[in-house]
């Protein structure tokens, strides 16, 4: 049974404001990697490895700070913590703006990563510890990210193009800032669940099944993210302009809703393994289109459609996890997969420019991606192909 704090009171939509505000603080970096892969490259004279390095390091400190912290999360007074955190945060973005060194900035990157990581992960336990509805309020987070894509790849791109990673650094540091006094409606502690005693055995029979989703998980984000975080120097070699780019982000984050409805709508008729096959098999067919092709016209289709399918994608892989346990301990653990493939992405990108070039990036990513669809359909066999009429 859940306790649930005054903030469910009058207070309720304070609380929903601070943890769509941390969600965002914690999110940014992420959602507009695309632009700060293509600013860092113009703005200090990188190469695609190095700049994918050094975006990889933000996004796995990031990640793993998120991973880390959460075991400790209850025994912390978070609401402080967070505006701590978020103040570190925002003090290195801005740091980052003003360094000319390569080094030094994949540093100052990383501890900024630590900052937004503590929040990402302190809002996500807010919700799932103190909503009444945990669901509802993971909708309007969702929601939110589709709202603010729209005006932030508009913006973004233009920043990005006339002042390189100082503009979208900058758009970052702002928004966060302005944010930031929303934190104070986080709730002052992680809210303590009494569900009573598990089972020693309850999670052991699928483990070996939950691990190889887990894998699968990891290869499929990290070869998305590759290509999301890309798309920048990608559209160039199309050619398009960087705003151009920003703008087809745009468009994609607007219709990219399509490929969520669809999967809800789906939901599990026709089974798992039709839905995996049919999205594998699609971001197969973008990144070979997005790594081969210089026609502009093409190259914003395959990047809408990659946005649609990405967002159809996700409810399965999480689905699947979830079905692996009824107390949703490998849909937890699916959440941490995810964002380590994300943290992967730009770093399997950038080396794989550096070597095999950008038709070879696609190559790869299509192996990660078929590897990935192998693992899912044996642990959709494993456990049975559900169906549903629902």
């Amino acid at each position: 049974m859940r306790t649930f704090p005054k903030v469910f009171g009058d207070e309720s939509r304070l609380f929903i404001l601070a943890v769509l505000a941390a969600q965002v603080i914690g999110g940014l970096v992420t959602q507009m990697s695309p632009l700060i892969i293509g600013g860092v490259i113009v703005g200090f004279n990188l190469s695609e490895q190095q700049a994918g390095l050094i975006v990889f390091a933000e996004f796995f400190l990031l990640s793993v700070t998120a991973i880390a912290v959460a075991p400790f999360l209850p025994r912390i007074r978070i609401r402080v913590a967070c505006a701590i955190a978020a103040m570190v945060a925002v003090l290195f973005q801005l740091t980052s703006m003003f360094l000319a060194d390569y080094h030094l900035i994949a540093v100052v990157r990383c501890i900024a990563g630590v900052g937004v990581g503590f929040v990402y992960a302190a809002s996500l336990a807010a919700i799932g510890s103190h909503s009444r509805n945990p669901d509802q309020v993971y909708g309007y987070v969702q929601v939110t990210w589709a709202l603010l894509s729209v005006v932030l790849f508009s913006v973004g791109g233009y920043l990005t193009e006339q002042y390189n990673h100082k503009g979208i650094y900058g758009l970052i540091l702002f928004l966060s800032f302005l944010l930031m006094p929303c934190l104070k409606f986080m709730p002052e502690k992680i809210a303590i669940t009494e569900d009573g005693i598990e089972k020693e055995n309850s999670g052991n029979v699928f483990n070996l099944w939950g691990c190889l989703t887990l894998i699968a998980i990891f290869m499929y984000l990290t070869a998305s993210a590759a290509i999301y975080t890309f798309s920048a120097p990608l559209g160039e070699r199309a050619g398009l302009t960087t705003s151009q780019i920003g703008y087809a982000l745009t468009a994609g984050s607007g219709i990219g809703f399509t490929g969520a409805v669809a999967a809800s709508w789906l939901n599990v008729r026709f089974g798992r393994a039709t839905p995996i096959t049919a999205f594998s098999l699609a971001f197969c067919i973008i990144s070979l289109v997005l790594c081969l092709n210089t026609n502009p016209l093409i190259f914003v289709l395959a990047l809408i459609f990659s946005v649609v399918f990405f967002y159809f994608s996700v409810p399965y892989l999480f689905g699947l996890a979830a079905a692996l346990d009824v107390k949703g301990r490998w849909a937890a653990a699916a959440g941490s997969a995810y964002l380590l493939g994300f943290a992967a992405g730009p770093g399997l990108a950038g080396t794989s420019v550096e070597w095999v070039g950008y038709p070879g990036l696609g190559i790869v990513c299509v192996s990660s991606t078929l590897m990935a669809w192998v693992l899912l359909i044996l642990v959709v066999r494993q456990i049975g192909d559900q169906t549903s009429q629902v």
